[in-house]
Order: C-alpha cells, then sequence, then structure tokens
C-alpha cells in the first residue's frame, strides 16, 4: 500500500532523514520505533506532506505522492493524527469531527463516519457540545483520532498517541486501535511506549539518526538488545 525509497527530508541545512526506505502492506500495523529526534514526526510529516521531501519516493496505491499537497493526500486516503493532538480548542467536539470530513467523498459519508467513530468513543457522544479545550488529555486524543477517521482514511497515521496520558487512557486508545485494526484499517503507530507498541503491532521499524537500522516482527524483537539500544538512543 505505501512503500517509501531512499527518502530524505530536513530543515534549512539540517539534514533529518536520509536515504529511508520501509514499506506497509494493506491491513497491516506497523510500529515505528526511536529515540526522541530519531525524525519519526519528521518522517511522518513528510509522508502527509506537511514537511516536503528532499529525495526519494514516496507511493501510495501504486502512485508516486511525493508532490502532492496535504490536502490531496488527505483525498488520496492518508489521515494522521499528530504528536499533541492540535485540536481547535474553541470549537465543539462536533464542530472538529465535522471538519474531518472536508473532503467531497468524505461529506457523503459523514452520518457514517460519525456513528462510528462514537461507537469507538462513546466518551464524544456526550461531550458533543462541550469546547474541545475543556476535555481532559485522553478525550481530546479520543477526538483527535475520531476527527482522521472522519476523512474515510485507508491508512492512518499515529504519532504519539499515548503521549502524556494516564495508563487508563493509554488502555482505551490501544484497545480502539486494535478494533479500528479488525475492521480492516491500514495503521502506522509512533510510539514512545516501546513495549506496548511491540505487543500491538505486526513489524516495527526502529530509526536512528534519521536512518532505518533495524526492521522486523514485532516478535523478534521484543527481546533484542540492538532495538533497546537504538530506542533509548545509547
Amino acid at each position: 500500500m505505501l512503500e517509501i525509497e531512499g527518502a530524505s527530508a530536513g530543515y534549512g541545512d539540517l539534514d533529518i532523514l536520509r536515504g529511508v526506505s520501509l514499506k506497509i502492506a494493506k491491513g497491516e500495523i506497523v510500529g515505528l520505533l526511536g529515540a526522541n529526534n530519531a525524525g519519526k514526526s519528521t518522517l511522518v510529516n513528510c509522508i502527509s506532506r506537511i514537511v516536503p521531501w528532499r529525495g526519494g519516493k514516496c507511493v501510495f496505491e501504486g502512485s508516486d505522492i511525493s508532490r502532492l499537497h496535504a490536502h490531496e493526500v488527505t483525498e488520496r486516503g492518508i489521515s494522521q493524527v499528530p504528536e499533541g493532538r492540535q485540536l481547535f480548542p474553541e470549537m465543539t467536539v462536533w464542530e472538529n469531527l465535522a471538519l474531518g470530513a472536508y473532503t467531497r467523498k468524505a461529506r457523503l459519508e459523514r452520518s457514517r463516519k460519525l456513528e462510528f467513530v462514537l461507537d469507538l468513543f462513546p466518551r464524544l457522544s456526550e461531550r458533543r457540545v462541550q469546547a474541545a479545550g475543556t476535555l481532559s488529555g485522553g478525550e481530546q486524543q479520543m477526538l483527535a483520532i475520531g476527527r482522521a477517521l472522519m476523512s474515510g482514511p485507508k491508512l492512518l497515521i499515529l504519532d504519539e498517541p499515548s503521549l502524556g496520558l494516564s495508563p487508563k487512557f493509554v488502555l482505551t486508545i490501544f484497545e480502539a486501535l486494535t478494533a479500528m485494526h479488525r475492521e480492516g484499517l491500514t495503521i502506522l503507530l509512533v510510539e514512545q511506549n516501546l513495549n506496548l507498541t511491540l505487543q500491538n503491532v505486526q513489524r516495527c521499524y526502529v530509526l536512528e539518526r534519521g536512518e532505518i537500522v533495524i526492521s522486523g516482527r514485532s516478535e523478534d524483537m521484543q527481546d533484542d538488545p540492538a532495538v533497546k539500544r537504538a530506542y533509548l538512543g545509547t
């Protein structure tokens, strides 16, 4: 479904990603691990075209999306839940969800997508007319995921979804990811929680200093000391 070949990216004179290559098949849930400043957020922001590629190719469903605009990537079927959620705090839960369904196709399916989101996160239904900024951290993360789902993605990218959440809400979010994956959604998960990620994904890539240094099945990586060294940045 998604294939990145020899991709590079950065900011100004600073190179962040160097020759990154990875593949995600339709229906997979794949993890992306790495220490702070390894380049994980840069990579997913490049996929979403928030940050431009400097070289290489990013192919989605057989088409090169490396030069598309961000809204065109969303229309193709890629949606991202950004680190820090980035909601519209003064708008209601419903208004934030509605903004997720801004493409023409998504607007046609808005009622069905809203039903799925509220079934996945019933608490959002209870908070429907509440301002997003007044929600708890866990509720805001539910809303950020729900907003991304409203676009009807084929590939959902989540950047640090458990960051700053209580253990209770972390489990809620990961249960929701499992439910979404069971429905056939392809997922790329960028996470700080090493053990929880390896328990919930099928394959993993480890990014270190802008390069993929380890990849493989999650069960093979759980006790690999090289994974822990790269993850901890040691």
